[in-house]
């Protein structure tokens, strides 16, 4: 048998694993409408901006290295 913490763990596990293709499309459009606006003023600040070329840098870098 499982102890108490055990089981209060598993229950945790079972309770957090949820399929997406359970999850209906208007959850996904909604957090996605939320969230919209808030990434897009990220990439226009400057630390967006800055953080977004530092990541095209280091695409470009990786993408021109041998494999």
């Amino acid at each position: 048998a499982l102890s108490s913490a055990a089981s209060d763990v598993y229950k945790r596990q079972i309770q957090t694993s949820v399929d997406a293709a359970e999850i209906p499309e208007y959850v996904f459009e909604s957090l996605a409408r939320s969230l919209l606006p808030v990434i897009q003023k990220y990439y226009e600040s400057e630390e967006g901006k800055e953080a977004f070329a530092e990541w095209k840098a280091t695409k470009q870098a990786s993408d021109k290295a041998p494999t």
